[in-house]
């Protein structure tokens, strides 16, 4: 891993790869959790240099010890737009995110040079707030995306998610008896290590494929 120093803050860099990943954090987890240290380590195994960052709440949260709500959206869409502007970064670009993060990927990446978004988890919904709904960029988004969801998130589930009727250039990767963090149930045929693994190969083929990122 490779510390960049950003007027945003720090970032870590992961990989050589020919294809530039940004990727954000959930909003309780920084980029230091094991969740992102491990999908940053399984993509950077493929063709993807993976740059991790965490926003200015998370940062004082690090700092203070003191755990605190992410603030507006909006405010979040600014900072990743203005990190991604700093890196300035060449050859293709995917940017993504776990729940929260890759929810600002989605509602930013018409206004980047990123070829697409995904999200790992998803936050379609606050919890136990099914009603209130997370869906309208998407419904009118153009540029591809991707959502790889367990299938029993309680932020969407495959049943609540199915009826959203999504546009088609987002693609859905479901991950049977899993929740929002990719933990599973008893039910479930694999780990979160597999979930994570899974889920890489699924981006890497979505790059390759839908994106046409070439190298893979």
């Amino acid at each position: 891993m490779v510390r960049i120093e950003t007027v945003y803050g720090p970032v870590q860099k992961y990989g050589v790869g020919a294809i530039n990943v940004v990727f954000a954090h959930g909003s309780g987890i920084g980029m230091n959790h094991e969740f992102m240290q491990s999908v940053a380590a399984a993509l950077s195994s493929k063709n993807f240099t993976v740059y991790l960052f965490e926003f200015g709440y998370m940062q004082q949260m690090q700092a203070t010890g003191t755990r605190r709500p992410p603030p507006a959206v909006a405010k979040l869409e600014l900072e990743f737009l203005a990190l991604l502007r700093s890196l300035a970064l060449t050859g293709p670009l995917v940017i993504g995110g776990k729940s929260l993060g890759g929810r600002v990927a989605s509602m930013i990446v018409e206004r980047s040079n990123a070829l697409g978004w995904f999200a790992l988890g998803y936050p379609f919904h606050p919890q136990r707030k099914p009603e209130t709904l997370r869906v309208e960029h998407l419904l009118t988004s153009q540029k591809p995306g991707m959502i790889i969801q367990g299938a029993r998130d309680a932020l969407g589930c495959y049943d609540e998610v199915l009826g959203y009727e999504l546009p088609a250039h987002i693609t859905l990767s479901w991950l049977g008896d899993m929740d929002h963090s990719f933990k599973p149930f008893k039910a479930a045929a694999y780990s979160q290590t597999q979930a994570i693994e899974r889920s890489v190969l699924d981006i890497e083929q979505w790059a390759k494929y839908t994106l046409k990122c070439s190298g893979i």
